[in-house]
């Protein structure tokens, strides 16, 4: 699928994944939409990435987890270039705590974030132009904790899972399009967030934020019929 000259929105773009995805659909001639609230270290790396890959971007500062910004954004998308072709679900949190010690404000927080943002970027993207478009990519990043329970992860872990229940649904009201959906399920990687982790100091093997970069890539580029439901990447100690 030749990608240069399409629009991409990616959300949580302004560090880590979101930021190398951002990057890697640039090289491609893509433009991008970069979304994040850490606007000023997003617009920078969406400056620094347009002059090196000569592609235009848009950075917009946007709480992903409410409607309204996600209105804003996806419309801002629209009213600058016209189309959208590929949405990437990236953003996310991580929260750890016990089952007993996991309070109400940060499941709600953890789902907001993890969850309920990917369903109010996914269904507006469609309403404003994507489901007209009747061709696009919408990947979701979701996580092995979406695949197996995990000691003091249980906000984290149902949102992961909710992730897949909720791509999987999505995929099937779609089927009668040409809209792509695949679910990205990758092993620990190391990113900014996995450094400000409480994990981050123990002796263990983290996926590059390249590699899963490059499983997303390889999804976005197959032809319009060619479906991948879900592709799970892993550091071979992970396994």
């Amino acid at each position: 699928m030749e990608l240069k000259s399409q629009v991409a929105l990616v959300t949580g773009a302004a560090r880590g994944l979101g930021l190398q995805i951002a990057e890697d659909l640039a090289r491609e001639g893509v433009n991008v939409c970069g979304t994040d609230i850490r606007m000023d270290l997003l617009e920078a790396n969406l400056n620094r990435i347009s002059t090196e890959h000569q592609v235009e971007t848009l950075a917009i500062e946007a709480d992903v987890s409410v409607a309204s910004d996600v209105k804003m954004m996806v419309g801002k998308v629209f009213e600058k270039w016209g189309e959208l072709n590929i949405l990437v679900n990236n953003a996310g949190i991580r929260r750890v705590a016990a089952i007993d010690e996991t309070s109400t404000e940060t499941w709600d927080q953890v789902h907001s974030t993890n969850l309920k943002s990917q369903f109010l970027c996914t269904r507006e993207v469609l309403n404003q132009g994507l489901l007209k478009q009747n061709e696009g990519v919408i990947i979701f990043i979701s996580s092995g904790s979406g695949k197996v329970g995990e000691e003091n992860g249980t906000a984290y872990c149902a949102s992961k899972w909710g992730i897949m229940g909720f791509a999987e649904s999505v995929a099937k009201d779609l089927k009668e399009t040409k809209i792509r959906v695949t679910t990205i399920t990758p092993g620990m990687i190391w990113t900014p967030m996995a450094e400000e982790s409480e994990v981050a100091h123990l002796d263990l093997e983290w996926l590059d934020s390249k590699d899963v970069s490059n499983a997303v890539m390889f999804c976005i580029k197959q032809d319009a019929d060619t479906i991948i439901p879900e592709l799970r990447i892993y550091h071979r100690a992970q396994i």
